[in-house]
């Protein structure tokens, strides 16, 4: 999760194309008013493609911020192994542009054919007979069977095995299972996964789902295959861990192209597979991943033609904002503090009034627009693209209903700023917690954690903190930065050295179910380093849940409760919304006329003129 992010290109790389059934979400009719976006300039009408010297290897430039340290999609919370598993492994479904390209359709792939509903709770999963890995071994249920089981193991504990058991469909049993440790209470038998025959899988659901339920569910990195042999030769002694994954060697893809080459921190270059079984589906001969951090050497890469696509940083897009090569798309992703309510050296931690004071003290103006650029200032966590794919909200998100829109009244009524941002009444707030305390406030240092050679903007917050802190305490709150070489580990281990913890969060059920986007400050959430849930809060969680199949106007009315008590506790400090910015280069021919939401450009799906 923490800082090694995807930019564009990993977040829209969606998928591959079969000849079988389809299932359709057609964004076409969505309000126009709804998502503010600029169609590319380059892109011919939608769904077309180019004819291309057949003389000349079409490579595809791209790049991440950050490298990937595992290619087992079950093994971290960092969404950058998005990118080589996107490519280079394989899902049951996959999205693809519609023919329009003005929507999204699932469709199968290493499943034969769409899911099949047996009765309200029970799906079946009919496997392509001709998948095979890349080293031409067939895939089978047992393959399947393996990977489940090894992502719910109770014991071995997977980073990312509650987006197995309970996403966009709860598989009965499936999260008690994994989180029983070693008390055998429930039995792999009593999952609801089983293996019919051969190529036929069973999935049991806890409540109802549509197939588009099943399809999102399995159409996402944790729930790429993982190839038995190489997983257990690379077992530890005890058995819990495998480096599978950690080295090409350790690793055996099964997409549509292959990784021929990892030079780690430097660059990826993944050469097309000839013998995938719908590989005349995809336009590149090759594609290259630089591994870039630096904003600069982005700019240079991009006006050399090297890379095809690239996001600016706050500096560089100054230069941009005019190009008309510039292109935005709305995210799910709002940028928010942990705090960490578990620092035993700090007897405020636990104080809703500390708390409160934190959050009345973030300049969210200046960070969205001087520090991050052309962001928007955000006070509450439900992100700006929630709701927006549900069945019934027409394209009008959460945020634009009345819910949505009261929540910032209630900010602005409670804190007298709509965004949150009060001084003054920070410094009220940090006195009643100290004499909720039952301490003197004399002078006090809050220390948030940084990760070396992190973002230079992060950098930025910290010292616009430890410049306006002082100031709005009267002298008597300080801020230091503590820099370390690990984030999660030390937000993991070190509980009692740090306050505050700047992550980056989204989940892309929200916009369908927009409470979903709150599921990282759940009970549930098993990764979150810092798990401050509350009573009232998880109570609140679970009537949404229980409403979730319900008319939009309910979910709607949940959430707002659900922000409410976020909102009167601060579980977490929200900051900015993120708004994504992307140049395309001429010479890229995308599938897409514009941004779909929950899908992206279609990108891996583009094809390139090669002049």
């Amino acid at each position: 999760m923490k800082k090694v992010i995807c930019v564009l290109i990993a977040a829209m790389m969606v998928f591959s194309l079969a000849a079988c059934g389809k299932q359709t979400v057609d964004v076409n009719q969505i309000d126009s008013g709804s998502v503010q976006e600029t169609t590319p300039q380059t892109t011919p009408s939608s769904g077309s493609t180019t004819e291309t010297a057949e003389t000349k290897d079409k490579i595809f430039y791209t790049y991440l911020s950050g490298d990937v340290d595992t290619l087992n999609g079950q093994a971290t919370v960092s969404e950058a192994n998005d990118t080589p598993l996107s490519w280079c492994s394989a899902y049951l479904w996959r999205a693809v542009p519609n023919a329009e390209g003005t929507g999204f359709e699932y469709i199968p792939d290493l499943a034969s054919e769409m899911p099949i509903q047996i009765d309200e709770y029970t799906w079946q999963i009919k496997l392509r007979e001709e998948a095979c890995w890349h080293n031409g071994e067939k895939i089978t249920a047992d393959d399947w069977m393996f990977t489940f089981k090894t992502c719910l193991d109770p014991v071995a504990v997977q980073a990312m095995s509650g987006f197995l058991a309970d996403n966009n469909i709860t598989i009965v049993n499936a999260m008690e299972y994994a989180a029983q440790g070693e008390s055998n209470t429930i039995s792999w038998e009593e999952v609801g996964i089983k293996k019919i025959d051969d190529y036929t899988l069973e999935i049991t659901t806890e409540y109802p789902a549509s197939e588009t339920d099943v399809c999102t569910h399995f159409a996402m990195r944790t729930n790429t295959p993982l190839y038995q042999p190489l997983y257990e030769e690379n077992l530890t002694p005890d058995g819990l861990t495998s480096s599978y994954g950690t080295t090409l060697d350790a690793w055996m893809g099964c997409g549509p192209y292959y990784f021929d080459t990892w030079t780690y921190d430097s660059i990826h270059i993944y050469k097309k597979n000839p013998n995938y079984w719908l590989s005349d589906l995809f336009h590149f001969d090759e594609v290259q991943v630089r591994i870039v951090p630096e904003a600069n050497a982005l700019v240079e890469l991009f006006e050399s033609n090297q890379l095809d696509s690239f996001t600016p940083d706050v500096n560089s897009m100054v230069s941009y904002i005019d190009d008309p090569r510039l292109v935005s798309y709305p995210s799910v992703m709002v940028y928010h503090y942990d705090v960490n309510y578990l620092n035993s050296s700090n007897p405020l931690s636990q104080s809703i009034n500390y708390r409160t004071a934190l959050y009345l003290a973030m300049n969210r103006y200046v960070i969205a627009k001087d520090i991050w650029g052309y962001k928007e200032p955000a006070a509450t966590y439900v992100n700006g693209m929630a709701g927006i794919l549900h069945p019934d909200s027409n394209g009008v998100t959460y945020r634009q209903t009345q819910w949505g829109t009261e929540v910032y009244d209630y900010i602005e009524e409670k804190f007298g700023d709509r965004y949150g941002y009060n001084p003054e009444l920070a410094k009220e707030y940090m006195q009643k917690a100290y004499e909720e305390c039952g301490l003197n406030w004399d002078t006090d240092t809050i220390t948030l954690i940084a990760l070396e050679g992190g973002y230079g903007e992060e950098r930025k917050m910290n010292e616009l903190f430890m410049e306006e802190f002082p100031k709005i305490f009267d002298g008597r709150i300080q801020i230091e930065s503590l820099v370390v070489t690990d984030y999660l580990d030390h937000m993991w281990n070190n509980l009692d050295q740090w306050d505050l913890a700047f992550m980056d969060w989204g989940r892309s059920l929200s916009r369908t179910l927009p409470y979903q986007c709150m599921y990282y400050f759940t009970e549930g959430y098993s990764s979150h380093p810092n798990n401050m849930f509350t009573e009232e809060f998880q109570a609140q969680w679970e009537a949404c849940e229980a409403v979730k199949n319900s008319d939009y106007e309910t979910i709607c009315q949940e959430t707002n409760k659900l922000e409410h008590v976020q909102l009167d506790e601060i579980t977490v400090i929200p900051v900015y919304q993120e708004v994504n910015y992307v140049l395309f280069n001429d010479n890229l021919v995308l599938p897409c006329g514009s941004y779909i939401p929950g899908f992206g450009w279609g990108t891996m799906f583009a094809d390139k003129i090669v002049e």
